[in-house]
């Protein structure tokens, strides 16, 4: 090319290499120097038009083209471009006389004008585009045509920078995320779009991505659209290729997942109680709270490593309906109340509830452990307490009505020494207040009569029932009272102990014949089932107020003029003795009913 005005556009630095000539006839004064500054020693439709033509020939796989120039001395030249084969394109100057847009000129539609302010930075992002494109080995039109759309298309920002920091490509996405109008700003140096002050994170990594030329990811913010994005700077032979993606919503969640820990956190590290999650065969635990340290004084990790450990610490006896508890978590919501044995040998009562989940397919076992150690000792307090009020009201009691007719026994002593002759008169008196202190003391032997005495036996539900009414028939005919009884045929025979069931009968008719009045009604039923067997005695009494009825049982409660209410308390005691229950349904004005169940 020597006496013609050429120069060289390196593609890749977007750097042009100008020789004498062509230094000469533009009257440029450096022969190096980027490609922005060389286009504009050209008018602007000359500009737009050598923009034009060198889009095409990058884009439509030509050789090489040319186009009619005039530059700013309005100077007329024919340019040709030649499209080397190692990335690089020759221009070539020849000056012509006549009008540009003559016949000889190449003009310009409307359309190609609009196309042509598009400028060299289509022509370069679509030179990247081939460059990936020869990366799948396709030249093919088609191809070119389909990858472009699929990078406008990237769901990520995508923008292309060279190394001259100049913008040459972004996606529609990068515009988006960034609110840049990347069109109007192609070849502008990046800092001129993107201040350096409040972008210094991401020049920083650009920089160093362009120096090592090693692939850089970071986290950085976009304050103008209030976007976190994660970056991905990729050095390429032209530049570097920016990756944006949005993680905004991801930050939210994470910083919501962060909140919530840490609210989780406050609640476990300042609590008590301590939170376990675990697998079902308890092989593994995955989290325990703080608080296990101070509660078993075993320290988390070790707890971690051997899940076992636990079980250590519990007092022997304890251990095995623990390990059942356990096994049963992991089917079914369970608690169980153990001790534990400490270093010094002081006992700690625990309490351990679990209930089995399901978490994306994973089941595991969640639960508390509870220290119930002063719980327990405010129970047994408490029992202690209970216990000894009921002693002191039942030694009142006893005092009281062994007091009454020891009062009378006396005086009439005193009254017979006094007067022999008349002693045979309170001779019965004084045998009434006798037998009413016995029967008095035989109640409360009763109550002190241990359980662990029980002689079972098989009886005849039947026939016992039939014999207590026969033995108190003569008292209920005194008062005109019908004793009734009702049984279902009964083939099997019932184990239980004759006497305590006797007593209970005997006790159970006799309150009944004394609640009801001259002419009344008592009604005794059994049942025999599979499981139990049922006694009931109805009565259609007075009946009895809700209050009166929740004190039934109580040492001394009675609704008989003469009575110490320690009879109930006895019928209790014996039906508790042989594991049954007793309950009493009455309303005023309709009488009282009386149940007992007895299991086989």
């Amino acid at each position: 090319m020597n006496g013609t005005p050429a120069c060289l556009l390196d593609l890749r630095l977007q750097t042009v290499t100008l020789n004498q000539q062509m230094q000469g006839t533009l009257q440029l004064q450096e022969s190096d120097m980027s490609f922005s500054q060389w286009i504009r020693s050209f008018g602007h439709t000359g500009q737009q038009r050598l923009q034009q033509v060198l889009h095409n020939l990058l884009t439509d796989g030509l050789r090489e083209s040319s186009v009619h120039l005039t530059d700013t001395n309005k100077h007329k030249y024919q340019c040709k471009m030649v499209h080397l084969t190692n990335g690089q394109i020759a221009f070539s100057l020849k000056s012509i006389k006549g009008l540009l847009d003559g016949p000889a000129s190449m003009t310009l539609s409307s359309n190609q004008q609009k196309e042509a302010t598009l400028s060299l930075n289509q022509s370069v992002g679509y030179r990247h585009h081939r460059h990936m494109i020869h990366m799948f080995g396709s030249e093919s039109s088609p191809m070119e045509k389909r990858m472009m759309h699929l990078v406008d298309k990237f769901p990520h920002g995508l923008a292309l920078i060279n190394h001259n920091w100049e913008v040459t490509y972004a996606n529609p996405k990068m515009e988006e995320m960034t609110e840049v109008p990347f069109l109007q700003n192609y070849f502008k140096k990046l800092w001129d779009i993107f201040p350096i002050r409040e972008h210094y994170h991401f020049f920083q990594q650009y920089l160093r991505s362009m120096e090592t030329q090693e692939t850089v990811e970071f986290e950085g913010y976009l304050k103008e659209t209030n976007t976190n994005v994660h970056v991905t700077v990729h050095p390429t032979e032209m530049g570097i290729t920016v990756f944006l993606q949005d993680i905004t919503e991801y930050k939210n969640q994470l910083k919501a997942l962060r909140a919530s820990e840490e609210r989780f956190a406050l609640l476990a590290n300042n609590i008590k109680d301590v939170f376990w999650i675990s697998r079902p065969d308890f092989k593994e635990l995955h989290y325990v709270s703080p608080a296990f340290q101070e509660m078993f004084g075993i320290s988390r990790r070790e707890a971690f490593l051997d899940p076992n450990s636990l079980v250590k610490q519990v007092h022997e006896s304890d251990r095995a309906p623990l390990k059942t508890a356990l096994d049963e978590m992991a089917q079914k919501e369970r608690e169980v109340e153990y001790r534990l044995l400490g270093p010094e040998g002081e006992t700690k009562w625990i309490r351990t509830k679990g209930f089995p989940v399901e978490y994306y397919g994973n089941s595991y076992v969640l639960g508390i452990h509870e220290d119930v150690t002063e719980y327990k000792e405010m129970l047994e307090l408490k029992e202690k307490s209970q216990q000894l009020s009921t002693i002191t009201q039942m030694s009142a009691g006893i005092a009281h009505e062994i007091k009454n007719p020891l009062t009378a026994i006396k005086g009439f002593l005193q009254i017979g020494a006094a007067n022999p002759e008349l002693r045979d008169n309170y001779q019965e008196i004084i045998l009434d207040e006798v037998n009413r202190i016995e029967a008095i003391v035989q109640d409360f032997m009763m109550l002190s009569k241990p359980k662990s005495s029980i002689q079972l036996e098989q009886v005849d539900p039947e026939q016992l029932v039939s014999y207590v009414l026969r033995l108190l028939e003569p008292e209920a005919n005194e008062k005109q009272i019908y004793l009734l009884f009702d049984c279902d045929p009964i083939q099997d025979k019932f184990e239980t102990e004759p006497k305590r069931l006797n007593q209970i009968l005997i006790n159970l008719v006799k309150n009944a014949i004394d609640a009801v009045d001259l002419g009344g009604e008592v009604r005794v039923s059994i049942q025999m089932s599979s499981s139990n067997l049922t006694l009931s005695v109805r009565d259609n009494g007075p009946g009895l107020t809700p209050q009166e009825l929740a004190k039934i049982g109580e040492p001394f409660f009675t609704t008989k003029e003469k009575g110490t209410g320690l009879g109930v308390m006895v019928t209790k005691k014996i039906v508790s003795d042989l594991n049954g229950e007793i309950s009493y349904e009455s309303q005023k004005g309709s009488g009282t009913t009386v149940t007992v169940t007895l299991p086989k």
